[in-house]
């Protein structure tokens, strides 16, 4: 398990819709990172024209003498995984109250609250998908999990969520619409020839 510190190089906070903000840059350390003897260090950044955190430098310094940085380590070194985990870090929800939680407080709430109406998880999974889009994580994987609810169940909120106008721009018309096909396809009651399976309802 690595041992990761973050320090925020830059404070001012870019807000990317829907009550998530994050900084403009910070930096990241990560030691005991596996096959990897010695420091590994990032500059990440909110890209502007990605519309997510991303590495703008890389760089693995050695634990000492008698150990050298090789081409093999370097393709051990997990970018997008130090990325992400340095990003939730620092991502921030600002919730309806106009408080803002630290993002690991905001999952914990969500995880925690049973009496929301279907507008309030909708507009709920909106808010997980744009961070995982941000910190570049599986958008409908995280919905799911924090939701506790399917794959297919959390690509129908956005699907609603697209056509209320809460998603317009996480979720292009292209997408939505690869979405409603996968959809109807899931629910279509069907048999495959030679199946022994029965109906294909839900994955």
């Amino acid at each position: 398990m690595s041992d990761v510190s973050v320090e925020v190089t830059d404070s001012e906070r870019i807000d990317v819709g829907d009550g998530v903000s994050l900084p403009k840059a910070w930096d990241v350390i990560a030691m005991g990172e596996a096959n990897l003897a010695g420091a590994i260090r990032l500059h990440v950044v909110f890209d502007e024209k990605l519309r997510r955190t991303a590495a703008a430098s890389v760089r693995v310094d050695r634990a000492g003498e008698g150990v050298e940085v090789t081409a093999a380590a370097l393709r051990d070194v997990r970018v997008q995984y130090l990325v992400a985990l340095s990003s939730m870090r620092v991502v921030e929800v600002a919730r309806e109250q106009g408080k803002t939680e630290p993002l690991n407080q905001y999952l914990a709430g969500v995880r925690s609250r049973t009496d929301r109406t279907d507008e309030e998880t909708v507009r709920e999974a909106v808010t997980l998908y744009r961070i995982a889009a941000t910190v570049n994580l599986a958008p409908l994987k995280l919905v799911s999990e924090q939701l506790g609810v399917s794959v297919s169940t959390a690509t129908r909120m956005m699907a609603r969520a697209r056509e209320a106008g809460l998603a317009g721009d996480l979720i292009t018309r292209e997408t939505h619409n690869r979405i409603r096909a996968g959809e109807e396809e899931l629910t279509r009651s069907h048999q495959v020839p030679g199946s022994p399976f029965g109906p294909s309802i839900d994955l």
